[in-house]
């Protein structure tokens, strides 16, 4: 079969599969999706590529977390060109569950379609995306296609976030970490690598605009625990200046403040411009909380949680030292400890990808594929574990519809159905383009 002819069964295929995609958006868009608590979403991601005739397996990260791993094998033919894929999403949606009962639960995290949009905060981080790479995996393998190298579609857990199973076991786990927030980003990838999952090359499924994310950012994240005790109310006495405040609480508000001037400042002066865009560094307060009950410890601490994002050459010893810098003029012996760090990573040796994804963007759009915005770069996706592992990795997906939506993860932005269907195609392009459609009469 020509490589022509594989890309035109590939995409009636995909223009045919145009409901069973919607269908399998509402499908895994309603099931339990929770960081950690994946499971439900892995089983039935099994159980469609099974029925799909895609070998499937799941790794196990823990009783209600899975990765799911599906292959279609190629006849091994490096020399003429064949480089293997993986096709990579993830299931997990940031939160927790909401406190307000089951209704409000479906209104935040529940999936449905109306007038060509899908909607549903999972749909768009990340399982659309997930179904555009199921669906184009789909289309490979029932058009008895060839390919020369393997083709890997990978469903992954915790990516937003990798808790334990008991929340009161976030500060056991690193000594210092947070009660809820958000850890560990890309655990899941990273497990899939460590156990045995690896390629030539990963595509990252995320939305992007319809433009390719070929770096994404790191990132630190800081404990900074503020000292003080905890009075009797009737007998507070407050003192000359900041220090001069017993209450640790109250002292956090002012450590706070100082936090945001230097987020501000970090995020200006900190600016990395490369060759596929420019990196803009955020910081911001994640969360704060008590060391324990009043009168229980010799000290009281309030706990503030600042997450910072890094670009790729950021170091973090550097950074730490910015942050108490600032502090300590307030002369309230804060102790700072790093809790949660990754690096940020810039594709290296990406051009056959690169290249390839241009090519099928432009036949299915008519575009040009343009560099992803900072803000897209400027976030931490699974790409970094995969260019970590040594695997170059580059992102692309569709557009959401801003204006309906607001905002980025946390918030419900739909997807046209219309785009969905395009990204898919050009997945499935792509897939083709670097596993390599093998001539097996020449063989």
């Amino acid at each position: 079969m020509s490589s022509n002819e594989a890309k035109q069964r590939v995409i009636e295929s995909i223009d045919a599969d145009r409901q069973a995609l919607i269908d399998l958006c509402l499908s895994l868009g309603n099931l339990r999706d929770y960081p950690g608590h994946e499971s439900d979403v892995g089983d039935a991601v099994a159980d469609w590529l099974s029925k799909a005739g895609i070998s499937a397996r799941k790794q196990i990260l823990s009783h209600e977390s899975i990765n799911v791993v599906g292959t279609i094998r190629g006849v091994g033919d490096r020399k003429s060109g064949g480089r293997s894929l993986i096709l990579n999403a993830h299931m997990d949606t940031q939160g927790g569950q909401p406190a307000s009962g089951e209704e409000v639960e479906k209104e935040i995290r529940g999936a449905w379609t109306e007038e060509g949009l899908l909607y549903g905060r999972g749909l768009a981080n990340d399982k659309a995306q997930l179904v555009a790479t199921l669906i184009a995996a789909r289309a490979i393998a029932t058009a008895n296609i060839a390919l020369k190298e393997d083709l890997f579609v990978t469903a992954v857990a915790q990516e937003t976030s990798a808790p334990t199973d008991d929340p009161d076991d976030l500060h056991d786990w690193s000594g210092v970490g947070p009660a809820i927030s958000q850890v560990r980003e890309g655990h899941g990838a990273r497990w899939l690598v460590e156990n045995g999952v690896v390629a030539d090359y990963a595509l990252v499924a995320e939305v992007s605009d319809f433009t390719v994310t070929v770096a994404q950012a790191g990132y630190l994240r800081l404990r900074i625990s503020v000292p003080g005790h905890i009075p009797y109310t009737p007998g507070l006495a407050r003192g000359v200046g900041v220090a001069g405040n017993p209450n640790p609480f109250e002292r956090a508000a002012h450590v706070i403040v100082v936090l945001e001037k230097w987020a501000r400042s970090y995020e200006s002066e900190n600016q990395y411009e490369f060759w596929g865009g420019k990196f803009i560094p955020k910081a911001q307060v994640y969360e704060i909380g008590g060391s324990g009950p009043a009168w229980t410890e010799t000290v009281d601490f309030c706990h503030i949680y600042f997450d910072i994002r890094l670009t790729p050459n950021a170091v973090p010893t550097e950074i730490i030292n910015s942050v108490r810098r600032h502090i300590s003029p307030l002369q309230l012996d804060c102790e700072i400890h790093a809790y949660d760090f990754r690096r940020g990573y810039i594709a290296e040796d990406c051009e056959p990808l690169f290249d390839a994804l241009k090519r099928a963007h432009k036949e299915i759009t008519g575009d040009k594929l343009d560099l992803a915005s900072p803000r897209m770069i400027s976030m931490w996706r699974d790409a970094n574990a995969f260019n970590e592992a040594g695997i170059t990795a580059i992102g692309y997906g569709p557009p959401t519809q801003e204006g309906i939506g607001a905002g980025l993860a946390g918030a419900s932005r739909p997807i046209s159905v219309d785009d969905l269907v395009a990204t898919t195609k050009v997945i499935a392009l792509t897939a083709l383009d670097i596993c390599g459609v093998a001539d097996l009469e020449a063989r």
